[in-house]
């Protein structure tokens, strides 16, 4: 769902209500979690580390297909649906970011994945793998987290760039769906324990947009690259690259960088 975190006013209203371009992935299967939560994925078997895909508000696995599609056939890989996005059915279980850490811990279990793993997230699934680092450490070998948004982000927001602010509230009410409000609403709510445990102490690739719209220069851009500097500094192993021919869809728009990230981690990870 390209509206949101952190650069909401990268994507226009067609997109936020749900476009997401035509390029999917093969049919998938479903595994049910151990409370009974059925969740839609796909997998690929290969060598070394596998890398696991987390997308952001609203969208599900497909967003990812550009970037699988050139990766090399054997590499391991999985993607999927959260509840409420894509052939998963939403849940009533809270939604802040640990809660979906623990789901994507209990999905790898299900599917008797090995780590350790490659984690990889957009936008608000940059902050859900980054809580799986901090609560499953010795599973992840690496992150390439895109456009992450920073979990004070809605904060900042409020306080920096009103305005943008005010039109995310509004949207909020008009074109999220229940999930994505459930979401949305629970981005904070892990703060007390990702502030206990801030630094990322795993390698990580940063890959930030470097598109901004007229709208979006002024305070907004400098609230952003703000926050940016946070999310370095909470990653001492971390190296960042800003892609200036592409938006906050950077795996859409420039998926060869990511491509590019992954395997850079996947060639620097310890076997298996």
């Amino acid at each position: 769902m390209p509206i949101f975190l952190p650069t909401l006013m990268r994507a226009s209203l067609v997109l936020a209500i749900g476009l997401t371009g035509c390029a999917s992935l093969p049919h998938s299967a479903t595994v049910k979690l151990p409370a009974g939560q059925p969740l839609s994925y796909y997998a690929q078997s290969g060598a070394g580390p596998t890398v696991i895909f987390q997308s952001g508000l609203g969208d599900g696995k497909n967003v990812w297909a550009q970037v699988i599609q050139q990766l090399p056939a054997s590499t391991a890989l999985l993607a999927y649906d959260r509840p409420g996005y894509g052939d998963s059915p939403s849940s009533t279980d809270a939604r802040d970011p640990c809660t979906i850490a623990q789901e994507l811990h209990q999905l790898t279990r299900a599917l008797a994945l090995k780590p350790p793993f490659i984690l990889v997230g957009h936008s608000l699934g940059g902050l859900y793998q980054h809580c799986y680092a901090q609560r499953y450490p010795e599973e992840v070998a690496g992150l390439v987290l895109i456009d992450p948004t920073h979990s004070d982000h809605l904060a900042e927001l409020k306080k920096q760039a009103p305005a943008q602010a005010a039109l995310l509230g509004a949207l909020r009410y008009s074109v999220f769906s229940g999930t994505m409000r459930d979401e949305f609403d629970a981005q904070a709510a892990s703060n007390d324990y990702l502030y206990g445990h801030k630094t990322i102490s795993q390698p990580v690739l940063f890959l930030f947009s470097g598109k901004f719209r007229p709208e979006e220069r002024g305070d907004f851009e400098k609230m952003t690259r703000q926050l940016r500097r946070l999310w370095q500094a909470a990653a001492p192993a971390s190296s960042a690259s800003e892609v200036s021919h592409s938006g906050h869809y950077i795996q859409k728009e420039a998926p060869e960088q990511v491509v590019r990230a992954i395997l850079q981690l996947r060639g620097n990870a310890p076997a298996r």
